[in-house]
């Protein structure tokens, strides 16, 4: 083969062998001091109206409302979610996901997971504002997050950049799902070459200030894991 084929597929086995050597997760406490616990009122100043922290998609919007609302249809579209599923979200931020499946999905029960108590609180007062009872918050660290409860549907957006442990992981998470259940997982990514937010530097802003103890996955990097889970679809944004 190429040699940067070569040298690539080290790399990479390499990084698998680190990501299985850690924990789930290596410095949870750090996303909550960064940003996940800084108050509601201050994003909305510099998200749109739904408070959706994570990527947007303008294929058709030209607004950032529009925007947020095209991102949340294509996501329960690659979801495969239903009305009347049991849904669990792993890294739901301030509720735009969460808010948006409990009041497009009434008969379902939607299960979200932060590690933040200010996220919690606030997409608690939403639910109440809103008069949506199929909601319930969970406020975890996701190395120590359990259930006995199983699920149709899983999705996690944005949160696996945060993971060190894939592998564990997926074995937990398969543990949750009903035997034909599936999960969508959204992650932004490099085009070939994961790797870690490692603070080497002053350069290294995503590692001191964002993704401290996290990843830059590759794109094909989820199916190189071990099989707890089968990957069966991917999409680009």
């Amino acid at each position: 083969g190429l040699p940067g084929v070569d040298a690539r597929e080290t790399w990479i086995a390499e990084h698998l062998a680190r990501m299985a050597s850690g924990p789930i997760a290596n410095v949870p406490e750090a996303a909550n001091e960064q940003h996940y616990e800084v108050p509601a009122d201050f994003f909305t100043h510099c998200l749109g109206p739904r408070l959706k922290y994570s990527s947007c998609l303008f294929e058709k919007a030209t607004t950032l409302e529009e925007a947020e609302i095209e991102a949340l249809e294509a996501t329960c579209d690659h979801a495969d979610l239903a009305d009347g599923q049991d849904i669990l979200e792993l890294g739901c931020g301030w509720g735009s996901l969460t808010l948006w499946m409990a009041e497009r999905y009434p008969a379902s029960r939607i299960t979200a997971v932060s590690n933040s108590h200010g996220q919690r609180a606030h997409i608690e007062t939403e639910c109440r504002r809103r008069n949506l009872s199929n909601v319930r918050i969970i406020t975890a660290d996701m190395n120590e997050f359990e259930t006995d409860a199983r699920f149709d549907r899983l999705v996690s957006i944005e949160m696996f950049e945060h993971m060190h442990n894939w592998n564990m992981l997926f074995e937990r998470v398969r543990s949750w799902m009903r035997d034909d259940a599936s999960m969508l997982i959204h992650v932004f990514c490099h085009r070939d070459t994961p790797y870690f937010f490692e603070d080497r530097g002053s350069g290294d802003w995503m590692a001191r200030h964002f993704f401290s103890g996290g990843q830059m996955p590759s794109l094909d990097l989820p199916g190189r894991l071990p099989g707890h889970l089968q990957l069966d679809r991917t999409w680009q944004w």
